[in-house]
């Protein structure tokens, strides 16, 4: 089932970035976020243009058949996000780390099962939820700006973001869904919006894990 396969490869993509967030974490790569999100804008810039030109140069990549583009792409938003998520959880020691990373992937696990299910058993039409997804992107850019001068804004900024993955993750199960015989170029798109939720959702498990 293409279906299937396309959650293959998302699935095999997510497990490579998680590895590469707990390696980063012990790098000075774990130190990017803090220099970016001295001003929250700029850091959602710099990592907004690395995961669209990544999922771009991939899926063009994929389209036309040229393997080094597609593994360029993909390399890419991997290493925006191992980046990423390395610097939210480079507050924690090794331990906390792990659990972090465990308890987050679970949660994103759940909510992708819930959102893969309302895809198959809705029978909705979100073919227009891939623009959705981009008008909320634009909104939370401009809360961001906001946010940067205005820190308590940040807390809409980070809500516009986890719905924005959201809504693009049932946008790309619906395309794998329509979609099929496009395994690769469905799977890069599905592990794309799975993780920009499973960092959403490590922020929050981070920030409680530090708190206690």
């Amino acid at each position: 089932m293409s279906e299937l396969k396309s959650i293959g490869v998302a699935s095999a993509l997510v497990l490579v970035n998680i590895v590469l967030i707990f390696v980063f974490a012990f790098t000075p790569l774990a130190t990017v976020n803090a220099i970016l999100f001295q001003y929250i804008i700029l850091g959602m810039i710099v990592y907004g243009a690395l995961l669209s030109g990544g999922l771009y140069l991939a899926r063009k990549g994929v389209r036309e058949d040229k393997t080094g583009m597609a593994v360029g792409g993909t390399s890419l938003v991997q290493l925006a996000y191992g980046t990423l998520g390395a610097g939210i959880i480079g507050v924690l020691g090794a331990g906390g780390r792990v659990v972090a990373l465990t308890i987050a992937g679970i949660i994103s696990f759940l909510i992708g099962v819930a959102a893969f299910l309302v895809v198959r058993l809705s029978g909705h039409d979100f073919s227009a939820w891939g623009r959705y997804a981009n008008y909320l992107f634009f909104a939370a850019l401009g809360s961001g700006l906001l946010a940067t001068f205005i820190p308590v804004l940040g807390i809409v900024t980070f809500i516009l973001v986890f719905i924005a993955f959201l809504v693009f993750l049932i946008h790309e199960l619906y395309q794998a869904k329509t979609r099929p015989g496009k395994p690769f170029l469905n799977g890069i798109g599905l592990y794309t919006a799975f993780m920009g939720v499973f960092i959403e959702v490590l922020k929050l498990v981070v920030r409680l894990l530090a708190e206690e």
